[in-house]
């Protein structure tokens, strides 16, 4: 194809894409205060307010836009793959399409694991800092909304990391060997942020740095396979 196929190529997915979005953003809009309430259930142990007239609205709006990029996501990548899919060989394609199908599975992961198991401690510890009694809990909505979101999309991107390891050790930047000896220096930074942002009793923390240990402990042992596939690749070649 010339540049200019690709370029009409690439804006009817960008078309594609959009539209997906506005759709699932519309229905997410409709359903706007339902998301939103199922969210301030997390935060049963404080007392919502908004603070400016169009907070609350603001609040829907982005709680839509959130679930419309959720929603739309799979045709987005699909819109991905057929646009870059004529100029991968065999093997690309089906790398391609294992890295998105598990890019979103671990997103996913990441995301629930937040909402369900650290927002809730979190929320817990930060409620009960103030032992004395003379702060009342009142949190601005659109605050509250957006923590829930961004720490959310931050653990789905921390669940990323089986990726971007195997990634890095595809391409010859990182050897299995380098992640597995400072293993350790990683099992104790994960047990020093989870002892952070949690409160002080060891099933809290447990609840955070065992995933997440388990987590990067599979990418090592992803990073290994494909190292060794790499090196027996190469071999193959240089044979050739």
């Amino acid at each position: 194809m010339s540049l200019l196929n690709h370029l009409k190529e690439l804006r009817r997915r960008l078309i594609v894409c959009v539209a997906a979005f506005l759709i699932a953003f519309s229905g997410c809009l409709s359903q706007a205060e339902w998301f939103t309430n199922h969210l301030l259930e997390q935060g049963r142990y404080f007392s919502f307010v908004y603070i400016a007239p169009a907070e609350l609205l603001m609040s829907y709006i982005n709680v839509a836009f959130v679930g419309g990029i959720v929603i739309a996501m799979p045709v987005i990548a699909y819109e991905i793959w057929r646009f870059v899919r004529p100029g991968l060989k065999r093997r690309e394609r089906i790398g391609f399409v294992g890295i998105m199908l598990v890019g979103l599975v671990l997103f996913t992961l990441g995301a629930a694991f937040a909402f369900a198991i650290v927002l809730p401690i979190l929320l817990s510890f930060f409620a009960r800092l103030n032992t004395t009694g003379t702060v009342q809990a009142m949190v601005s909505i659109q605050s509250y909304i957006g923590y829930l979101l961004s720490t959310m999309v931050t653990f789905g991107v921390i669940f990323e990391t089986p990726i971007v390891l195997v990634a890095v050790t595809g391409i010859g930047l990182v050897k299995p060997s380098t992640l597995q000896k400072n293993f350790k220096y990683v099992i104790l930074m994960i047990l020093t942020v989870a002892a952070i942002i949690t409160p002080p009793d060891v099933t809290s923390q447990i609840l955070v740095a065992v995933p997440l240990v388990i987590l990067i402990y599979a990418s090592i042992i992803l990073c290994k396979i494909v190292f060794r596939r790499k090196l027996k690749r190469e071999a193959e070649e240089a044979a050739e």
